[in-house]
């Protein structure tokens, strides 16, 4: 097995601002298996920038390599306003086997979000990003770098998170939300991260057909992926200034495990109720999928000239031979 780290870009401007903003980039990859996608922030904040992690900033997030969309995720509501727990970034990251590191001051920033990838690049490949940042609002600056880094290892299978689906979901009445399930040879549905607008929960039931006819409570559904036994780790110094905080949950978000679904509709029917008092609320959902892949390490070049020497020499060697 061959492990290799390549930072491939880096600028101070991609980063977020008092108001929202929207960057995007591109640039050549070396061959390789991409074990996974890294995305550092790092820099002094004038004060602290958000109630928690860093990734409260985040609003979406997309990556294509090739001209083929590998990760697509968008923030269902305003972390950076106020409110404090794990991003739903963060929250994303712990589902699918990725993490979010930081460092833990309020103004030092270093933040890494690592995102399993595990796809394998042919020679001459090219990535694109467009990342979207919430308002960091009143007088507040962040000085410091934006950068993205591969790891070049061993996986095998890849992570592609699709493209959302986004219905109106009125209140106290069950609604059918049909995901869309993108088609890709091989593929198996590992799960849905529902997202609800507000950071709030607001649903009473979920039934999940393909798991059963049964509605499922929050509490169930975060039973189900695991997050209620301390799953998401976020940084909060205000409650702990050595080590990440544990949470059983995100309000407003929701991993519902499927335990690598192959669907042949194309698509995932959930049959959603909210609580009194919800309204209507645009719910998104956005499908989790597993694809096989092989492979090791980034394609490097390798010498085979029979002897250490200059390049007349050895091709002497190599006529005489």
């Amino acid at each position: 097995m061959s492990v290799t780290y390549n930072k491939i870009y880096q600028d101070s401007t991609s980063v977020p601002a008092i108001a929202a903003t929207q960057f995007n980039t591109a640039n050549p990859l070396p061959a390789g298996h991409v074990e996974s996608f890294i995305v550092q922030w790092k820099g002094t904040g004038s004060a602290a920038l958000t109630q928690s992690s860093f990734t409260q900033l985040l609003s979406s997030l997309r990556i294509v390599y090739n001209g083929d969309q590998w990760f697509n995720f968008n923030s269902g509501a305003n972390g950076a306003a106020g409110d404090g727990g794990a991003s739903r970034f963060n929250a994303l990251m712990n589902d699918v086997g990725g993490s979010v590191t930081e460092t833990l001051s309020a103004t030092d920033i270093d933040c890494i979000m690592e995102i399993p990838c595990g796809i394998k690049l042919p020679p001459n490949s090219r990535f694109e990003l467009d990342v979207n940042y919430y308002a960091m609002g009143g007088a507040l600056t962040f000085t410091g770098t934006f950068e993205l880094w591969i790891k070049y290892g061993t996986s095998s299978s890849a992570m592609v998170a699709g493209n959302a689906t986004s219905f109106p979901v009125p209140e106290q009445s069950q609604t059918m939300m049909t995901v869309a399930i993108p088609s890709y040879k091989g593929a198996k549905v590992s799960g849905i991260a529902l997202q609800s607008p507000t950071n709030v929960t607001n649903i009473e039931t979920v039934i999940v057909q393909p798991l059963g006819n049964f509605g499922m409570s929050p509490s169930y559904l975060r039973m189900s992926s695991g997050a209620s036994q301390n799953g998401y780790l976020y940084k909060d110094i205000n409650v702990d200034t050595v080590g990440l905080v544990p949470s059983s949950f995100v309000d407003g978000y929701y991993f519902i495990p499927l335990y690598d679904l192959a669907t042949d509709t194309g698509s995932v029917n959930l049959l959603i109720t909210t609580i009194t008092g919800a309204g209507t609320q645009n719910y998104t959902a956005t499908p989790i999928l597993r694809l096989p892949s092989g492979g090791s390490g980034e394609s490097l070049p390798s010498q085979t000239a029979s002897v250490a020497t200059g390049a007349a020499k050895s091709i002497l060697r190599r006529a005489e031979d």
